[in-house]
């Protein structure tokens, strides 16, 4: 692929920001910083969310800005239809409605600009599939960062479409060894699969502040699979021991109603923030602790990386690769209860002299392991292995 070559970035979600859209827009920029031929596909309300995450800088050029018509109605119901599964249910399929219309938008928009090659990241796996079935797509790469279709896709007739992207796409790029694994069972040739050596944190942007507090800070979708209620279960035992502590959930989604409801039941009201900020790093860089309590793996958790860069000491669910990431030199690793997680807070914040150790050696792995640059060059290679004409790539298998 020469460097006048174009890749779409297709990034796509209308559901929340989470730690993939955070990464992939810092990616985003990264390349742009590097003059890499690469233009952004991206709905309006996940761009919106990577300006105000000071991401993006307010009138980022993008490619194409795909318009939530359904979306826009869904905002407009929430407040009234409350949180039942119901109400959660409608509000998702208008979202999803927005896809169709979409489908539409992408593929004029790669066939009028000729694009040479694209880039897709979540929902943007859905997008391109007309064109791929009838032959006219570019050819694509995927980027897969959990190792459950179904906790990534969210609903299960989705499923097959994505397994269709996977199969249709001539580079899959897999974070971690396990969703290597992971794919490969989805019928992925082993030879279009690609291993990154890690994920990816800006540290000029994370890093520690002058000072920390007895501050814990979770950072995440508000999902069940983050585990946001048992957080919120963990701070009352910790409030009831250091009443100086304070507590952060750093987030959005449909758990939402339920954690500011578990923080009213414990009386945490006065020590407790809930929402998502776009000066995440502010209280990050302060912070003493962090809490990733993911139920399948925490690595690599783009909130525990970036958390880990800025310094704190982590206490984490001992699931899935997260002993890769997190061990007893940079944290705690614990059982998913509010009994286990709670104290092996209150063991950090007692002890600040060790948890700054461990915040410390935190950011240095960080460093050596995730850094922005290395992740980069990985990913500028991927896409000349993607320009190439199928009979060239085959050559570098």
């Amino acid at each position: 692929m020469t460097r006048h070559a174009q890749v779409a970035l297709i990034l796509v979600n209308n559901s929340g920001m989470g730690g993939t859209e955070r990464r992939y827009g810092q990616v985003y920029a990264g390349l742009r910083r590097r003059g890499v031929p690469v233009s952004l596909v991206i709905n309006e309300s996940l761009l919106a969310g990577l300006i105000a995450a000071h991401i993006l800088p307010p009138g980022e050029p993008a490619g194409l800005v795909l318009t939530e018509r359904f979306g826009r109605i869904a905002r407009r119901l929430e407040p009234g239809l409350g949180i039942g599964r119901i109400s959660r249910a409608l509000t998702f399929a208008l979202r999803k409605l927005d896809y169709l219309l979409w489908c539409v938008s992408v593929g004029r928009y790669l066939l009028r600009h000729r694009l040479q090659a694209m880039h897709l990241v979540l929902g943007g796996a859905y997008l391109t599939l007309p064109l791929q079935l009838v032959g006219v797509a570019p050819p694509a790469m995927v980027s897969v960062v959990c190792p459950s279709l179904r906790e990534m896709v969210g609903i299960d007739w989705a499923v097959p479409l994505y397994r269709r992207a996977l199969r249709s796409a001539r580079i899959v790029d897999v974070l971690t060894a396990a969703i290597r694994e992971a794919v490969l069972r989805e019928g992925v040739p082993a030879e279009r699969l690609r291993l990154s050596a890690g994920s990816c944190v800006d540290v000029t942007r994370f890093h520690p502040g002058s000072a920390k507090r007895p501050w814990v800070v979770f950072a995440g979708r508000l999902i069940e699979e983050k585990n946001p209620l048992l957080f919120v279960e963990a701070c009352a035992l910790v409030a009831s021991l250091l009443p100086a502590a304070r507590f952060f959930v750093l987030g959005d989604g449909p758990l939402r109603a339920q954690v500011e409801e578990a923080v009213r039941r414990h009386g945490l009201e006065s020590c407790t923030e809930i929402g998502w900020t776009g000066e995440v790093e502010a209280i990050l860089s302060e912070a003493m602790v962090f809490a990733s309590l993911q139920r399948m793996d925490n690595y690599p958790s783009q909130a525990l990386l970036e958390a880990m860069a800025c310094g704190t000491a982590v206490v984490a669910t001992d699931v899935g690769l997260t002993r890769r990431l997190v061990d007893d030199s940079v944290g705690l690793l614990v059982k998913p209860t509010a009994d286990a997680v709670g104290h092996a807070m209150v063991t950090l914040l007692s002890q600040p002299d060790r948890a700054a150790a461990m915040g410390s050696r935190a950011r240095e792995r960080v460093i050596q392991q995730h850094a922005m640059e290395a992740y980069l060059t990985y990913l500028e290679e991927l896409y000349d292995d993607l320009g190439r004409r199928p009979a060239d790539a085959s050559h570098h298998g």
